[in-house]
C-alpha cells in the first residue's frame, strides 16, 4: 500500500495540504490534495500507509467539503433557499449525494433556515418594490418555499401594510386622471394594482379613501380630450345620428356618464352640424 512521504502546505491555500507517496525510484509524488478538516479528521500524517478504497474515500471527502464551502460561499452573498443552494451545487458539478450531504449539514448548523428566509424576503420585497402578498407569494414558491414556510413571512405582510402601500401608490397616480373618466381611472389603477399582486379587499379598501372623484368640469374637460380623439376618428366614416351614436358608445365605454357625453355631444357635434 502507498505510505505518506510528505504533506506541505499550498502555497496560495494555506488551509489545503498536498500529499505525497514515495516512488519507485524514491522521489516524493504528489498523489492528491485535501482540505485542513480532512487532514486533522482523518489522522494524516507522513508514515501513514492506505489504500486505495481509502484514498477514494479521502478525495470524494474533500470533494465533498469543497460543496460545502461554495454553498458557504454563495450564502455569504444573502439569504438563500434550499433550492437556489442546490440548483448552484448541481451547476458547478456537484452529484445529487454530495449536495444532500451539503444541504443537511447547512440545515444542522442552522446555514439554512426556510423560516428565516421566508421573512426576510417578505420584509425586504415589501419595503423596496411595488408588490403585494400575492406576487411575492409567487416568487416564494418558485424559489421551492414550502407552504407553511410561505405563510409565515407572508404574516409580516399584513392588510394593513397593503391598505397603506396602495394608497401612497394611488395618490403618485392621481394626476394621470386628468384625462380618463373617474371610472376608468379606478379600473386601470385596481387593473395595475392586481397585477402587480395586491388583494381585491386591500384595493377596494384604499380606493374607497384615496380615489378623489374628478370635479365635474375636470370630468368633462377629460370626456372632451378623448371626445374629440373618438369624433375625429369616427367622422372619416360615419355622419349625421350614426356618427353621434358611435361617439357615445365609445365615450361610454371610456367610462364617462351620460349626462357628461350628452353634453359633449351637444355642444362639439350638434353645434357644428
Amino acid at each position: 500500500m502507498p505510505e505518506i512521504s510528505k504533506i506541505s502546505i499550498q502555497k496560495k491555500r494555506a488551509d489545503r495540504y498536498n500529499i505525497f507517496f514515495k516512488s519507485s525510484s524514491g522521489k516524493d509524488e504528489y498523489a492528491f490534495s485535501v482540505g485542513e478538516d480532512t487532514l486533522i479528521k482523518e489522522g494524516l500524517r507522513k508514515g501513514l500507509t492506505i489504500d486505495d478504497v481509502k484514498i477514494n474515500a479521502l478525495k470524494r471527502r474533500d470533494d465533498t467539503n469543497k460543496a460545502f464551502n461554495k454553498a458557504l460561499h454563495y450564502l455569504a452573498q444573502r439569504m438563500r433557499s434550499e433550492l437556489e443552494v442546490r440548483e448552484r451545487l448541481v451547476k458547478d458539478d456537484y452529484d445529487p449525494e454530495q449536495i444532500d450531504v451539503v444541504i443537511t449539514r447547512l440545515y444542522r448548523e442552522n446555514l439554512l433556515n426556510e423560516k428565516a428566509f421566508s421573512e426576510a424576503f417578505v420584509l425586504t420585497k415589501k419595503q423596496t418594490t411595488m408588490k403585494g402578498p400575492q406576487a411575492i407569494e409567487k416568487e416564494l414558491k418558485e424559489k421551492g418555499i414550502k407552504e407553511q414556510d410561505r405563510l409565515y413571512g407572508l404574516s409580516f405582510y399584513t392588510e394593513a401594510d397593503e391598505i397603506e402601500k396602495v394608497s401612497k401608490w394611488i395618490q403618485k397616480q392621481q394626476s394621470k386622471q386628468k384625462k380618463l373618466s373617474h371610472k376608468l381611472f379606478k379600473l386601470k389603477l385596481k387593473q395595475q394594482l392586481m397585477q402587480k399582486g395586491f388583494s381585491n379587499d386591500a384595493i377596494q379598501l384604499a380606493m374607497e379613501n384615496s380615489v378623489e372623484r374628478l370635479p365635474e368640469e375636470d370630468e368633462y374637460r377629460a370626456c372632451h380630450i378623448q371626445g374629440e380623439k373618438i369624433l375625429n376618428k369616427k367622422a372619416r366614416k360615419y355622419t349625421g345620428y350614426e356618427l353621434i351614436q358611435q361617439v357615445k358608445m365609445g365615450l361610454y365605454q371610456k367610462g364617462f356618464p351620460m349626462d357628461t357625453i350628452d353634453r359633449f355631444i351637444n355642444e362639439e357635434i350638434k353645434t357644428s352640424e
